[in-house]
């Protein structure tokens, strides 16, 4: 499982390099361009902001285009290696169909962290050289925003340590779901790309409909009591959400492989 995941790393992170490389360049040269404008302001000389702000456009374009392709590069990959030719040399390896699934998701998992650190870069790059006053009120939310916080956390402990264990929960869903949503799609016989797309809609309006008639008032239940129930109630909900795709895309790889060309 390990190779595999070096494998899978690697052929994200062939990609995404160039896309990360875009989000610093373009958070350096924005920065540079709005240096140089803020300074004509200063010396009483007119400045033209509009190439600033369209590498600043550039700049958040770029992080949006990182972030949904780290995500998306893990799902085609996901489809790619299992369900077409190349998923006759990904199931031949001496590797379980979990030790597989793993690889996949927190290869997935990493990439988009990495998209999140590289993101966090290149807003710091973008920031160097501000003026005072900028910096200071951002700073000064920054800091009552992380007070406001450990207040939060000093009061509460136990919701600290819930609201975390949500959080690690939370991170696998959307890419276990999907990756669901997909094994699901190649049991047909035919037109499995519009099955996959027909399922993940279907799931969407299920989820909506499941939400606004039987989540939502358990939450509402739950709050009435305690906000550690509200809490267990969504780490409940959620955990088995993961463990539930989970073990559905255990369950096709294993015995429905056959069924897959």
């Amino acid at each position: 499982m390990v190779k595999l995941l070096k494998h899978e790393l690697i052929a994200l992170f062939r990609v995404l390099l160039f896309f990360a490389a875009a989000v610093v360049v373009f958070a350096a040269i924005g920065r540079i361009l709005l240096a140089v404008e803020l300074a004509k302001t200063e010396n009483a000389t007119s400045g033209n902001m509009l190439l600033p702000l369209l590498f600043i456009m550039l700049y958040v374009f770029a992080i949006l285009a990182l972030v949904v392709a780290a995500w998306a590069l893990g799902v085609s990959r996901f489809y790619r290696t299992l369900f077409t030719g190349e998923g006759y040399l990904t199931l031949s390896l001496p590797v379980s169909p979990v030790g597989i699934i793993w690889a996949k998701l927190l290869s997935s998992i990493i990439a988009m962290f990495a998209a999140c650190a590289v993101s966090a870069f290149s807003l710091f790059i973008f920031l160097i050289g501000m003026p005072a006053n900028f910096l200071s009120d951002l700073g000064v939310d920054v800091i009552v925003s992380f007070r406001m916080w450990f207040d939060d956390i000093a009061a509460a402990p136990g919701l600290f340590v819930e609201e975390l264990l949500l959080f690690i929960l939370s991170i696998p869903a959307a890419t276990l779901v999907i990756y669901a949503c997909i094994s699901l799609g190649q049991l047909f016989t035919s037109h499995r790309k519009l099955m996959t797309f027909v399922i993940v809609i279907g799931l969407y309006i299920a989820y909506q409909m499941l939400a606004l008639y039987a989540i939502m008032p358990i939450y509402d239940a739950a709050a009435e009591v305690s906000v550690h129930l509200y809490m267990w109630v969504q780490i409940l909900l959620v955990g088995a959400l993961d463990v539930g795709s989970f073990f559905l895309i255990r369950y096709i790889l294993r015995n429905k492989v056959n069924l897959i060309v």
